[in-house]
């Protein structure tokens, strides 16, 4: 590991064992933050790795500290800029990355809230639904052995692609890092939260189908005819329902 940049010596004994278990684009986000001082999104990209917030994450992923900060790139947009954080907050618990779910967690999970998305409440056959952390791994860690099914819930893949956005664009993940912001999000616990990703929203995911879709048809035709969108009728509908 080349040294141009100044590192703590107990961070950089931890990069030297990080660097032999992670992935090839956190391996480069490390080199370069340890050659250069810093890494930002553009030169992430620059590099190759098109989705930058996962290249970070890898290295979050092994408990390596890394601060966020706003910069502007090269066409003026304000993009991120990581450094690394102080080594008294390396999370060592964290190190080799995320460990595979054991077989019988999902068996678990089905068990407790059936074939369905814990977001979309959509019943789908079990090979359908993935494994969730319900708080992201980035801040939760992960720990080897036997689970604790509460962590977790199944998600449709949609759904996950959906949080797994949101999630990398929440200001939690970029620079608190508070477990408590996470465990009130409506990503981790639809059921009871008091925000979506840091903002001030309420969230319902609703799936008409079989029977039930000609009622969405019927709202579609009507929300055209009076020119707005159905999820703006739907709110209209509710609002005359609770406000007289």
């Amino acid at each position: 590991m080349l040294r141009l940049w100044i590192v703590e010596k107990e961070l950089e004994d931890y990069l030297r064992d990080v660097l032999k278990v992670c992935s090839s684009r956190a391996i480069f986000v490390i080199n370069h933050i340890v050659q250069y001082g810093s890494i930002n999104s553009e030169q992430i990209r620059n590099a190759g790795f098109v989705h930058g917030a996962r290249a970070v994450g890898d290295v979050r992923d092994n408990g390596v500290p890394l601060i966020t900060r706003n910069i502007k790139s090269s066409d003026n947009r304000t993009i991120a800029e990581y450094i690394f954080g102080p080594a008294s907050d390396i999370k060592k618990h964290k190190f080799g990355g995320r460990i595979n779910f054991p077989h019988s967690l999902k068996g678990k999970l089905i068990e407790r809230d059936g074939l369905f998305c814990s977001i979309s409440k959509q019943p789908l056959p079990a090979y359908e639904l993935q494994i969730d952390h319900r708080v992201p791994y980035y801040i939760s860690g992960d720990i080897a052995g036997e689970r604790n099914s509460e962590d977790f819930m199944l998600l449709s893949k949609s759904m996950q692609r959906s949080k797994s956005w949101d999630c990398e664009h929440c200001e939690n993940l970029k620079n608190y890092f508070d477990l408590n912001i996470c465990k009130t999000c409506y990503w981790a616990t639809p059921e009871n939260y008091t925000h979506v990703a840091m903002r001030t929203q309420r969230s319902i995911n609703l799936t008409w189908e079989g029977k039930e879709v000609k009622d969405f048809d019927s709202l579609y035709k009507e929300s055209v005819n009076i020119g707005c969108s159905p999820q703006e009728l739907i709110k209209a509908i509710i609002h005359k329902r609770y406000n007289g």
